[in-house]
């Protein structure tokens, strides 16, 4: 027990740093507490002796692990069913549409164009595809991939997340769309939850709550997604030569109470204080195992595949946006 809290407490030491710095400094209130906890992990682990990292190692693990599954789960109680009346069947379907399609392309092109392996290929699409840093972080425990191609997969959501969320208000101006359908249109296309609300502000408060809307129910197709992917890697290397990494994949038991907590928060049978208290907790979880990732990450790993992996996202940020647009102008 007394071998994890080192690695804990430096995990969590960070994470509160994170977030206490970004309500006192103004420009980081638009960038993701996830990636300024990673990227502060990823500093003070090449400023660590070696046997400082063996001795954090432990706690870090849980981290990353346990800590993050519990944060994945609490993420729930920012959702609920009743608020995706407002972007209908065709908002549904939408979100179903571009998610299916970006992983799917996103897994083939990344194995067959640009030489990466299943996980990093995994991990680059559904970032992509649903939720940005959080989606790449319920993958994590699912497909047990390495640190450094974690760090590689947010590294993509943030840099063409971003581009997204200061591109579409611009090409608003130069397309025939309403509020509305603006609003599909970020939240179908843009990585980040944090991203989709700033390019929505950007233009309104009506696209800002359908961008927002839209946004939330890639966030639930989370939950079938980790069970496809994790039934279908199984049974498509069974029995072929592949690491056994690949073979080791487990049904993942926290989507499921994912869900259940999203159950909980639809019945609004907890008081809304309460509510958002476990939200709060959900996001600074999320940032202890991301400063976690990032000191079990050292630059010198990211380099394998790195530039393969900003390939593939490339691509699939082209696609969000010309597919997000043609689903948006349809709607």
């Amino acid at each position: 027990m007394k071998n994890i809290i080192p690695g804990l407490v430096a995990s969590m030491g960070i994470a509160a740093i994170v977030l206490w710095g970004k309500h006192q400094i103004s420009f980081l209130e638009t960038v993701s507490p996830l990636l300024i906890s990673i990227a502060l992990g990823i500093v003070i682990s090449h400023a660590l002796p070696n046997g400082w990292k063996f001795r954090l190692a432990s706690g870090l693990n849980v981290a990353k692990g346990t800590v993050l599954r519990t944060a994945i789960v609490l993420y729930g109680f920012n959702i609920t069913f009743q608020a995706f009346a407002d972007i209908g069947l065709y908002g549904v379907l939408s979100a179903v549409i571009m998610v299916a399609t970006i992983l799917s392309v996103g897994v083939w092109l990344g194995r067959r164009l640009f030489g990466l392996d299943t996980e990093q290929s995994i991990l680059v699409a559904a970032g992509s595809a649903i939720c940005g840093a959080a989606a790449v972080a319920a993958f994590e425990p699912i497909i047990n991939a390495k640190p450094h191609k974690v760090l590689t997969a947010i590294s993509t959501v943030v840099v063409f997340g971003t581009l997204s969320m200061l591109m579409l208000p611009i090409l608003l101006e130069l397309v025939p769309l309403t509020h509305h359908q603006y609003g599909l249109w970020a939240g179908v296309s843009i990585h980040e939850v944090a991203q989709v609300v700033v390019a929505g502000d950007a233009i309104s408060e009506s696209a800002a709550h359908i961008a927002v809307l839209e946004k939330m129910f890639r966030v639930v197709l989370l939950v079938p997604v980790l069970l496809i992917v994790a039934i279908w890697t199984k049974y498509r290397f069974q029995g072929s030569n592949v690491s056994t990494v690949e073979k080791r994949i487990t049904v993942p038991w926290f989507a499921f109470l994912f869900i259940g907590v999203i159950v909980i928060n639809s019945l609004e049978i907890l008081p809304s204080s309460f509510i958002d208290i476990l939200s709060s907790v959900a996001m600074y979880l999320l940032c202890v195992a991301m400063a976690a990732l990032g000191i079990l990450t050292h630059f010198s790993v990211i380099k394998q595949g790195g530039l393969q992996a900003f390939g593939l996202a490339a691509i699939l940020f082209v696609l969000l946006l010309v597919l997000g647009f043609g689903l948006a102008a349809f709607g």
